[in-house]
């Protein structure tokens, strides 16, 4: 029998995902948790081989999303993640797969999508749902921000203006512009509203 730990902070998903899993040979639903203190908990006590969870729920001390998943990766070696999320932004799905995954589903794709990716999902070979794979084609371009451009990003995710950071870095605005503007092309990111969705689910850029 596989054991899934089932992880949201939204009852009603918890309730569909649950009834699900169950009716599948073979899986038998052995926790839930609505909180990433609670979910600890609940693996320290309860063994498990997949835990089913939502990218982005509330956090604790080691924080929540990629974060975690690099916690339980190194704590719980065998356990197999599958994410649940309504996140749109390109880069931020790119990273959850990098994470080690062995399913990414959006909360719009049907249950079915679920059965498949605890059947045929791996970290190598990740399985995407149906409704994440055309947010995924948006982007990124399959090349990585430059150092510089990285820098410049960080600078205006804490609140530097493009003219204030010209100034830091001695270039002139159109250049910073530039500079900035070829960096969220390559991470999928579409507009300045993305860039805030992305450095406030994953916590910083890298």
């Amino acid at each position: 029998m596989i054991k899934i730990i089932l992880a949201d902070d939204q009852p009603a998903i918890i309730s569909g995902v649950r009834q699900y899993v169950e009716q599948m040979p073979g899986f038998a639903v052995v926790a839930t948790a609505s909180s990433v203190a609670e979910l600890l908990a609940r693996l320290k006590d309860t063994p498990c081989d997949i835990l089913i969870t939502e990218f982005s729920m509330p956090i604790n001390r080691i924080g929540g999303g990629c974060a975690l998943f690099s916690q339980l990766k190194r704590d719980y070696a065998s356990l197999e993640l599958i994410v649940l999320t309504m996140i749109d932004v390109p880069a931020v799905l790119y990273q959850i797969i990098n994470c080690g995954v062995k399913g990414l589903l959006h909360k719009r794709d049907e249950m079915a999508e679920l059965g498949r990716a605890m059947l045929e999902g791996s970290p190598a070979a990740p399985y995407i749902g149906k409704s994440a794979l055309p947010i995924l084609k948006k982007g990124p371009s399959g090349r990585l921000p430059t150092r510089r451009e990285v820098e410049v990003l960080k600078m205006y995710v804490v609140g530097n203006s493009l003219r204030e950071i010209a100034e830091q870095l001695n270039k002139s605005v159109k250049t910073v512009g530039l500079q900035k503007a070829s960096a969220m092309k390559k991470m999928g990111l579409r507009n300045d509203i993305e860039l805030g969705r992305y450095t406030s689910t994953m916590g910083r850029i890298s």
